[in-house]
């Protein structure tokens, strides 16, 4: 608001200077439109305010923001290295490792279902407590030349595992299982049993267990990671 300056003209013996006089209404007048809202353009009012409100909606509570969890942080992601990836799934060295690994040379979805079903496959191939006998935990001969033989690695034997189900057109029914990923491991041992994995199909899928399959440490030297 505008303030007028208090004057002190000098007399006259005939009284107020016309100069004076137009000072002090100058100075009414100014008070005045000091009082009065100056008048704004509509249309630049509601931009103002439009603009305004689009920066309260670029505020960020800090608070209510949700911190990664170490499992996501450290998850396998598009821009982590391929051996960081592998190093994260086969962490445990264990036979449930070593199933993820299958998938992920497969490009097929990580699931429980999928896990589950291969550790049971492996159970069924090679046992459980020596899962890695050979360094062929589902005695695959594809890359080796023969389901007896022994990979490198358990790293490769994954390799070969992924490659042969993706490879050959007895195996499409699994491939077409490990892809939908919200599956079950009966729809994916299904699959399996009624491929051409094994000449006598497990005796129709009835050579296979269901139950548990304890986790077992592989030793770390027979990853090849």
């Amino acid at each position: 608001m505008f303030s007028a300056t208090t004057r002190h003209p000098s007399r006259r013996a005939g009284g107020l200077r016309p100069a004076a006089v137009l000072a002090a209404s100058g100075a009414a007048l100014l008070l005045l439109i000091g009082a009065v809202t100056p008048y704004r353009d509509p249309a630049t009012a509601a931009e103002a305010a439009r603009q305004a409100e689009a920066l309260d909606d670029q505020s960020l509570d800090v608070s209510t923001v949700a911190l990664p969890s170490v499992a996501e942080r450290d998850a396998p992601a598009a821009e982590v290295s391929p051996a960081r990836q592998k190093a994260i799934l086969v962490a445990d060295h264990t036979n449930y490792s070593w199933a993820k690994l299958i998938l992920w040379y497969g490009g097929w979805p990580i699931t429980d279902a999928a896990v589950t079903t291969i550790v049971r496959w492996m159970r069924q191939e090679n046992g459980v407590d020596n899962w890695w006998n050979r360094n062929n935990p589902l005695n695959n001969g594809w890359g080796i030349g023969d389901y007896m033989a022994s990979n490198e690695n358990l790293d490769m034997a994954a390799m070969n595992v992924a490659d042969a189900l993706n490879s050959l057109g007895g195996y499409a029914g699994i491939r077409a299982a490990l892809a939908v990923g919200t599956g079950s491991p009966d729809d994916i041992w299904y699959a399996i049993w009624n491929s051409s994995w094994a000449s006598g199909h497990y005796n129709g899928g009835t050579h296979y267990s269901t139950a548990p399959v304890p986790e077992v440490v592989a030793p770390a030297e027979a990853w090849g990671i």
